[in-house]
C-alpha cells in the first residue's frame, strides 16, 4: 500500500498548478480583446481556465464572471488545503484574510449608505467555510448592528473602537490595519507554536519578508504623496518584519521622504524597490516576485501552499483588470502597465 507524504503532495500539486498560469503570450492576446465576451472567448480556448468556464457564454455579466473565477480560486485553494492538518498557520491566516476582505466590503457600503447591496456580493462559495454571519450582514443598517453580529466572535472586540460619534465617518483605513494586525499577530503565534523548526524559520522569514515590502510601501506613499509625520507614519504601519522596532528609529531619523528613501536604499526591500518604477507598487509586486521565488526554491509545503495562493491571486486581480478595462474601452498599452507581471 502507497502511502502519500502530505508534505510531498502539496508541493506537487501546488506547483503543477502554477505551471499552468497564464503567460506572457496570453497577456498580450488578452488586454487586446475588443470585449469581455472576447477575454471570456481566450480563456476558454486557450488557458486553463476552459475547466471553470464550462457552459459560460460569451454574453455573461462581468460581475457573474468575476464571482465565478473568484469561487474557482477559493477551490483551488481549499483543494491544497486537503493535504494540511486544520491547525495549518497558513491555512488559518488565508481564511482570515478572506473574513476581513469581506468585513472591509461591508463597512465601506456601510459607509456610503448601501448596506444591503452587500447581498449581492456575498461569497457564497466561502459562507460554510466560515463561522461569520455573513449571509445575514445585508440585514444589518448600521454600525451597532454589526456589532451586535459579531457579537460570540473576536472581530467584535476590534471593531468596538471605531464605533463613530456624533455622525463621524468609519475609518475604514484604520479598521484596516487593526484587523491586519490581528491577523498577523494570530499568524505568528500559529507559527511559532508549531515543533518543526524549519518550517517555523522558514514561515517567519517569509512573512517578515512580505511585512517589510508593504511597510516600505506604505512608508513611501504617506511620505511622498500625503507628507505625514514620522509619528503619523508610524501608526500605520505593521509591527513585525525588519522595518520596525528600533532599526524603524534609525530608518526614521528624518522627517524628509529623500533621506528617507536614501536611509532605507541599502536594506533588502531598498535593493528590491530599485528595480520598480515606483515605491507605492513594492507591496503588491515585491511579494509577487517573492512568492514567484519560493514556488520554484523552497520546500516547505505551508511556503508553498501562501506563495500558490498569492501568485494565483495575482493572476485573477491581473484578469480582472483586464475585465475592467476592456469593458470602459483602455488602450490595450495602458491596460498592460497596470498589471502585475514578472520581470
Amino acid at each position: 500500500m502507497n502511502i502519500v507524504n502530505p508534505s510531498s503532495a502539496i508541493i506537487a500539486k501546488a506547483k503543477a498548478k502554477y505551471g499552468h498560469r497564464l503567460t506572457k503570450k496570453d497577456y498580450d492576446a488578452l488586454v487586446k480583446c475588443d470585449s469581455v465576451g472576447d477575454v471570456v472567448r481566450y480563456l476558454k480556448a486557450y488557458t486553463y481556465y476552459q475547466h471553470y468556464l464550462t457552459g459560460v457564454g460569451s454574453d455573461i455579466h462581468r460581475g457573474n464572471l468575476e464571482n465565478i473565477l473568484r469561487r474557482e480560486s477559493f477551490n483551488n485553494f481549499l483543494s491544497l488545503c486537503r493535504y494540511r492538518s486544520r491547525d495549518s498557520a497558513v491555512t488559518g491566516y488565508i481564511l482570515r484574510r478572506t473574513e476581513i476582505s469581506e468585513i472591509i466590503k461591508f463597512c465601506t457600503l456601510l459607509t456610503i449608505g448601501r448596506p444591503r447591496e452587500y447581498i449581492f456580493t456575498v461569497p457564497l462559495y466561502f459562507v460554510e467555510h466560515t463561522a461569520l454571519p455573513l449571509d445575514h450582514l445585508a440585514e444589518v443598517s448600521d454600525f451597532q448592528g454589526l456589532l451586535d453580529l459579531l457579537e460570540h466572535h473576536p472581530y467584535r472586540r476590534l471593531l468596538e473602537p471605531f464605533r463613530p460619534k456624533n455622525g463621524e465617518v468609519l475609518d475604514i483605513s484604520a479598521i484596516n490595519d487593526a484587523l491586519d494586525i490581528y491577523s498577523l499577530k494570530e499568524l505568528y503565534r500559529a507559527i511559532n507554536s508549531q515543533k518543526n523548526k524549519d518550517q517555523r524559520t522558514a514561515l517567519t522569514t517569509l512573512f517578515d519578508t512580505l511585512c517589510d515590502y508593504q511597510n516600505y510601501s506604505r512608508i513611501m506613499r504617506m511620505k511622498k504623496f500625503y507628507q505625514m509625520s514620522n509619528e503619523e507614519v508610524r501608526r500605520h504601519l505593521l509591527p513585525y518584519g525588519s522595518l520596525s522596532g528600533r532599526k524603524l528609529d534609525i530608518y526614521l531619523a528624518s522627517e524628509s521622504y529623500e533621506e528617507i528613501r536614501q536611509a532605507l536604499a541599502d536594506t533588502k526591500v531598498g535593493r528590491r524597490a530599485n528595480r520598480i518604477e515606483t515605491d507605492d507598487e513594492m507591496a503588491i509586486k515585491g511579494r509577487y516576485d517573492q512568492c514567484r521565488h519560493e514556488m520554484y526554491f523552497s520546500t516547505d509545503p505551508e511556503v508553498v501552499l501562501l506563495s500558490y495562493c498569492i501568485v494565483s491571486e495575482t493572476e485573477l486581480k491581473n484578469i480582472i483588470t483586464i475585465i475592467e478595462g476592456v469593458r470602459y474601452s483602455m488602450e490595450s498599452e495602458s491596460i498592460a502597465q497596470m498589471l502585475i507581471l514578472s520581470e
